[in-house]
Order: structure tokens, then C-alpha cells, then sequence
């Protein structure tokens, strides 16, 4: 039983080989506070040189007059950037509320494309060990479980292993209704394909139909199911 795929996150993050930035760290705020950085250093500069050229009408400035321009001119930057950097603090809990809100919203989800287009190139083993440190380090993260189970799974490369992470997505607390049929879905065809464990694809329909009765997936397994227990000899299937 292949259900239509939802729709999965594609964009970059870590690889054994990719060293996390600064920017991958911080995220959106890392924008803001280099802009905030930007203008503390233009704001040095613009009020080190005015009070140079000040300075410099009464004669040669002496050092005494360079080091006074100097500190008026970090402490009026530094104070810039420091507004600046808590108007970006602002800012990006502004933007956090609407990429990573706490409920209310559709949540941001995590965009693999550096996996991908490794994957697309080629380096299927490469892009494999990516989402596996992935993986790893985030318990919870469902994407890169369905983006790595699919690449497990297509041309037979580890079925096994991709059944294993199809139930862990499955079994991963607050998981959305969407993933949690598309892993059971995911894993019928393992398990009737494959895997060649149909006792077992019987029961993940049996699943389906228990836990979503009413949606059109639920329709779709009891057709399957029917089909399915009809190969059993003696009513095995049952």
C-alpha cells in the first residue's frame, strides 16, 4: 500500500565533512546582529574621524587628543551595536514566533538540500552518514528519519534500516498524524515487499485502520488489508 508522500522539508545542514557556521548556529539572528556589528563599526568610524578633523584645526593632533578620539569613538560604537544587537534580539524572538511558534501556527520544518544534493550527485553513502549524525544528534527530528529511511529504502539499498527509522518516526512522541501515516504507509511496502514479512505488513494495516478509522488512509488499508489476508493459505491471515 503507497500512499502519496506528504510533503517533505528540502535545505542544508550538517555533514560529517560540514562544519557548522556561526550563521547555522544563530540562525535568523545572525543576520541582525551583523547589520548591528556593521553599524557600531561605521559609527567608530564616522565619530573617530570627525573628531579627528576637529582636532586637527587647532594644529597636528597630539596622541593625547588621538587616544581621546579613539575611546569617545568605541564607546559611541559600542554603544550603537549594543542597541542594535537587543533590537535583534527583539526581532528574532518576532521571527522565531512566526518560524518556530509554540502551537497556534504551522511549525517550521527543518530544509535539507546539502543531503540532497549530495544524494543527486551521487554520494548516496555520503548523504547517508550526513542524516545519520543528524539524526543522532536531534532524537525527535521525524524529517531526516523520512528523508534517510527513503534513501535506506529505494533500490533495496538497506530495507531493514529503513523500516527501523520509518518506526521510530512512527513512535516519536508528538509526531503529526501526517508522518505517522506516511511511516506505516512506508511501512507496508517494506514489509510486502522487500522485507518479506507480510505477517507484519498485516499488522501496520491493522494499525491504520485502529488508529485513523476515518480517514481516507484507513479506506485505503482495508482494501490492502483484504488483499493481503486473501494470499494467506487456511485463513492465516486472519
Amino acid at each position: 500500500m503507497r500512499t502519496p508522500p506528504p510533503v517533505l522539508p528540502n535545505g542544508q545542514e550538517d555533514s560529517p565533512g560540514y562544519k557548522r557556521t556561526w550563521f547555522d548556529r544563530e540562525g535568523p539572528d545572525a543576520g541582525l546582529r551583523l547589520k548591528a556589528a556593521a553599524y557600531g563599526a561605521m559609527v567608530t568610524g564616522i565619530t573617530f574621524s570627525a573628531l579627528m578633523l576637529f582636532a586637527a584645526q587647532g594644529g597636528r593632533p597630539g596622541l593625547g587628543s588621538l587616544v581621546g578620539a579613539l575611546v569617545v569613538a568605541v564607546m559611541l560604537g559600542g554603544t550603537t551595536f549594543y542597541l542594535g544587537a537587543k533590537f535583534a534580539d527583539g526581532a528574532g524572538a518576532v521571527a522565531k514566533s512566526f518560524t518556530m511558534p509554540s502551537g497556534n501556527s504551522t511549525p517550521y520544518e527543518q530544509t535539507f538540500s546539502f543531503q540532497e544534493a549530495m544524494a543527486a550527485k551521487g554520494d548516496v553513502t555520503g548523504a547517508l552518514e550526513s542524516y545519520e549524525a543528524i539524526i543522532a544528534e536531534q532524537p525527535l527530528a521525524t524529517a531526516p528519519r523520512l528523508r534517510a529511511a527513503e534513501h535506506y529504502a529505494k533500490g533495496n539499498r538497506n530495507p531493514a534500516r529503513a523500516a527501523e527509522l520509518f518506526r521510530a518516526v512512527r513512535e516519536t512522541p508528538g509526531v503529526s498524524t501526517r508522518d505517522t501515516l506516511y511511516a506505516s504507509s512506508r511501512l507496508v511496502d517494506l514489509y510486502d515487499g522487500p522485507l518479506a514479512e507480510p505477517g507484519r505488513a498485516l499488522v501496520e494495516l491493522r494499525r491504520i485502520i485502529e488508529k485513523h478509522p476515518n480517514s481516507r488512509a484507513a479506506t485505503e488499508a482495508r482494501e490492502a488489508l483484504s488483499r493481503l489476508k486473501a494470499r494467506f493459505p487456511d485463513g492465516q491471515g486472519r
